[in-house]
């Protein structure tokens, strides 16, 4: 007759059990640890990842104050730079209520044949496409070739008014490759060739132009972002 699985355990356990009754306590733990150490570790991650997961669900903001990629630069702007330091503190963000997302580890070019085959385009695609992204900055010919795909926001929108009042003789455009939106060009990018980006943070040499993300939902922040790069 086929034991069942509680039975089976039962019968382990009384083994087990017995085996360590004349043990040292040295000897017990030598013996578990030896036949067990796999358990044990496999338990300890359960224990590990379920008290991270709850931490990350509870105590981790999911929203983002700002979420820029700062594309195809050596400089240091990512999360916990000077930059990152310096923006948050201008800016008065309460980063437990809400991140604040800053990449610098992004190389795409789509001005250039290829300049799309790689997982970090693939990547700014993907926030774009989720709405996550607010701005990206990069080489104004790599910008305009993002543009012309549609992935940034046309700045001539009504919900640019204010950036259009004072930035517009920054504006770089583009010619869309949806003839049905656009033949003419349209402004797609801000430059920011003068700013701080390139004066004091040193992320570009020369060339540094800004365009919003299509589904940026947080232009007051991109709004505030180039008050405090170009002073």
């Amino acid at each position: 007759m086929n034991k069942s699985l509680k039975e089976k355990l039962r019968e382990w356990y009384s083994g087990e059990k017995e085996k360590l009754r004349e043990k040292t306590p040295a000897q017990k733990a030598d013996y578990i640890i030896r036949y067990y150490w796999i358990w044990i570790l496999a338990i300890g991650f359960g224990i590990y990842f379920t008290c991270f997961a709850v931490y990350r669900m509870n105590f981790v903001p999911h929203e983002n104050w700002l979420y820029g990629i700062f594309a195809n630069t050596m400089g240091p702007g990512g999360n916990r730079s000077e930059l990152w330091y310096d923006f948050a503190d201008y800016a008065g963000f309460d980063l437990n209520e809400k991140n604040l997302e800053f990449v610098a580890s992004s190389w795409f070019d789509p001005s250039k044949t290829g300049g799309t085959n790689n997982s970090y385009f693939q990547s700014f695609v993907a926030v774009t496409e989720a709405g996550t992204l607010d701005f990206v900055t990069m080489e104004e010919e790599g910008l305009r070739a993002i543009g012309s795909s549609g992935r940034l926001l046309d700045l001539n929108a009504d919900s640019c008014k204010s950036i259009r009042e004072k930035y517009e003789d920054r504006f770089v455009y583009c010619i869309p490759y949806d003839e049905d939106y656009s033949t003419e060009e349209v402004p797609v990018g801000i430059d920011l060739s003068d700013s701080l980006l390139v004066t004091k943070y040193g992320l570009y040499d020369e060339s540094c132009v800004l365009g919003i993300g299509a589904y940026s939902g947080n232009l007051e922040n991109v709004e505030l972002f180039l008050e405090f790069v170009l002073g």
